[in-house]
């Protein structure tokens, strides 16, 4: 874990403030099990807990970005409170432990309010080390990009059940959910165009209807911060979903 020196009394003080803060927002948030499957594979569920740390600290670092250190925090330490406790009960203690140790470097840098720089290090930090578990988690005789996306699909779920539980009608009710569903459809995103080459490959026509629906997706989501009124309808929000879920089964297993 990388080490800050010499912070100031108040500070410290602040970041006790801030940690208790973000640990009562734990208690009472919804932990991200509801979509995965009772029968998820071992790899399955790392993979789904891999991109759901990684979409926290996104919202983390994008909420640190535009000054919200309140909301910012809350994000980081769910990637512990939400994520890593789920991993630790399936990765080997070693690895736990290691994941652990990035993670809470990221938290500790946003909740010290290190200057972007040093957030943006630490999450390459913790990036690099997902990327490195989740390789070793690829099968033989399935497609890189068919395994990639039955958890993108995954975490797309997420994000609509963290829109549905965010909005009541055209009031917000909960917008640590709403920046829970931008992290994830962020990441969805990002992992989509890392394997479209090879889905371009298999199926373009497959391939570019994913990409038009979660493209529409992220427009649910125009910023972290929620805007006065839903951008998009649930029930739209819910056919985009299930538009990617049927365009993934035209690849094969």
């Amino acid at each position: 874990m990388r080490k800050f020196s010499n912070p100031s009394a108040l500070t410290l003080l602040f970041l006790t403030l801030l940690m208790s803060m973000a640990a009562g927002w734990a208690e009472t948030s919804r932990a991200d099990t509801v979509v995965l499957p009772a029968t998820a594979s071992r790899e399955l569920a790392l993979r789904y807990y891999f991109l759901i740390a990684r979409g926290h600290l996104y919202s983390s670092i994008e909420l640190a970005r535009i000054g919200r250190l309140d909301h910012s925090v809350i994000h980081s330490r769910h990637g512990l409170d939400e994520a890593w406790i789920e991993l630790a009960r399936i990765l080997p203690a070693g690895e736990a432990q290691a994941l652990r140790e990035k993670i809470e470097a990221v938290n500790e840098a946003v909740a010290l309010k290190s200057a972007l720089p040093g957030i943006l290090a630490a999450n390459d930090e913790l990036n690099a080390y997902l990327e490195k578990l989740d390789q070793g988690l690829l099968r033989n005789g399935i497609s890189r990009h068919r395994q990639k996306l039955d958890v993108l699909v995954l975490l797309l779920r997420e994000a609509l059940a963290e829109y549905e539980v965010a909005w009541n009608g055209l009031q917000l009710e909960n917008h640590v959910e709403y920046q829970d569903g931008y992290g994830f459809v962020s990441i969805a995103r990002s992992e989509l165009h890392g394997i479209m080459p090879e889905m371009n490959t298999e199926n373009p026509a497959a391939a570019a209807e994913i990409e038009k629906s979660i493209e529409q997706m992220v427009h649910a989501w125009p910023s972290p911060e929620p805007p006065g009124k839903p951008a998009m309808s649930k029930a739209v929000l819910r056919a985009l979903v299930t538009a990617v879920e049927l365009n993934a089964r035209r690849f094969a297993r």
